[in-house]
């Protein structure tokens, strides 16, 4: 069973000249519509309540709600130059929090449920304090962290696939152990928010329990799933998740104005199908995804058709994908950070 959940007021946040736009949801919506994936018997949707402004004190800072509240009551509010609020933003970033809170209580109510969230404005660069990089509040974190103080799940992975390092993920859960943050991204040197090294690990008790996998630019689809599967298998068999969650960003395809790992939709599915057998060996095939980036509008609609096949029963996006991935070729600067990684996390994981 995979469960989309939506609303309208994800269309109403808008920011000017700004990539990041009702348009993406409008590229996935359709290719979704095109498909008929609505019409198979275990695919349904859902509308969220939004959170309560309160809720969001479990995980932010009272400054940082009143500064979103209060730019969005005055309406074009820069927070920072890239995180504009309109009217609608404030109301907009609690129903997303809502809606990553209700795919997370979907996928935990029974095995193989798989559900996910087509928010906007997205969440995993967004701080206890800061809202930067088009989010304001995280969604993916206020989820986690309601599930296991509300719902008493021990422990949660978080998988972050955006081209971009999810820090404000790890800044929420840096000092703790009962939430596993792994992200695949970009090379720091280049990439925003310039973070993201092997090195940061976690502090105090969670030290060894925020994972990063800087990769290569333009590294390509061959490479990048060589990466996940040296360090992200080991890691989340080793920590026993009740639940995956999964910031599912596109901004990785290649030639994404935002983005510079060069994976093909094919890559996608590759992704998606990794994590679908992790979380039936793990947590009974239960996991929750919340929306983050991808840009690159004339594929976008196919990569997330691609990211979501495996978890659809009477769909495919392709049957054969092994001679359609790409390979950038670049092996040694790979090889060079996948030996840095393993360095760095052995004492704290089985990873050969």
């Amino acid at each position: 069973m995979i469960t989309f959940i939506e609303h309208d007021d994800y269309y109403k946040h808008k920011m000017p000249q700004i990539l990041e736009s009702p348009r993406r949801l409008k590229v996935i919506i359709k290719a979704i519509n095109e498909c008929k994936i609505l019409d198979q018997p275990d695919v349904k949707t859902v509308s969220p309540e939004p959170i309560k402004e309160t809720d969001l004190y479990t995980i932010h800072s009272d400054q940082l709600v009143d500064i979103v509240k209060h730019g969005s009551m005055v309406g074009l509010t820069a927070i920072t130059g890239d995180t504009i609020t309109n009217e609608h933003t404030f109301k907009a970033a609690l129903r997303a929090a809502g809606g990553a809170k209700l795919a997370g209580e979907i996928a935990l109510k029974q095995p193989n449920n798989v559900a996910y969230a087509l928010t906007r404005p997205p969440g995993h660069h967004a701080t206890r304090t800061n809202a930067m990089g088009f989010c304001f509040f995280n969604n993916i974190s206020y989820a986690a962290n309601y599930l296991i103080k509300e719902k008493k799940v021990k422990r949660i992975a978080i998988i972050d696939y955006d081209n971009h390092y999810g820090n404000g993920t790890a800044d929420l859960f840096y000092d703790r152990n009962d939430v596993l943050t792994i992200s695949l991204h970009s090379d720091p040197h280049v990439s925003f928010p310039y973070q993201g090294r092997p090195t940061e690990i976690g502090e105090r008790e969670g030290e060894g329990y925020n994972i990063c996998i800087p990769l290569p630019v333009q590294i390509g689809d061959r490479e990048y799933l060589q990466a996940f599967d040296k360090i992200v298998p080991t890691v989340i068999r080793d920590y026993k998740p009740e639940l995956i969650l999964v910031s599912a960003g596109y901004d990785g395809l290649k030639d994404d104005p935002y983005g510079y790992l060069s994976l093909s939709v094919y890559g996608f599915q590759a992704i998606a199908e990794r994590i679908n057998d992790l979380a039936k060996e793990v947590c009974e095939g239960k996991i929750a995804h919340t929306l983050e980036g991808g840009y690159k509008f004339d594929e976008l609609g196919n990569a997330f058709l691609a990211s979501i096949s495996p978890f659809v029963k009477n769909y495919t996006f392709d049957k054969d994908i092994s001679k359609k991935l790409t390979s950038s070729g670049n092996k040694t600067q790979l090889k060079e950070t996948l030996v840095e990684i393993k360095r760095v996390l052995k004492p704290y994981w089985r990873i050969d």
